[in-house]
């Protein structure tokens, strides 16, 4: 048995960018977050057996927005961290994607699995 949590379709506008001219202006990103929480236990109704969906939407919100990154794959791993400091978890799977980035796609992004 496992258990999980998501974040679905979270959007946050983050200087993101190879190029500096990129960076210059915030670009809408979209963010899906599933973890797999640790250990076996059947879920409480107690907020302490889980964790918190707001406390993971204002780790992404805030790293996302408080700097700049070159390469969605760096936000991704600092985000990571930034949770893992934070929060203990057995697995971690998040997706970040910018959307018109290639004009024949609607979206590019990663996904990172730890």
């Amino acid at each position: 048995m496992s258990n999980f949590i998501f974040l679905e379709n979270l959007k946050v506008k983050s200087n993101i960018g190879v190029t500096s001219k990129e960076r210059s202006k915030k670009q809408p990103l979209r963010f899906d977050i599933q973890i797999e929480l640790k250990g076996k236990k059947l879920f409480k109704d107690d907020i302490n057996n889980t964790i918190d969906y707001a406390e993971i939407e204002k780790i992404i919100t805030d790293v996302a927005t408080k700097n700049q990154f070159k390469l969605l794959e760096t936000l991704g791993e600092i985000i990571i961290e930034t949770i893992r400091k934070q929060c203990s978890f057995k697995s971690i799977k998040i997706k970040i994607a910018k959307n018109k980035i290639i004009k024949s796609t609607e979206f590019v992004g990663v996904i990172i699995e730890r």
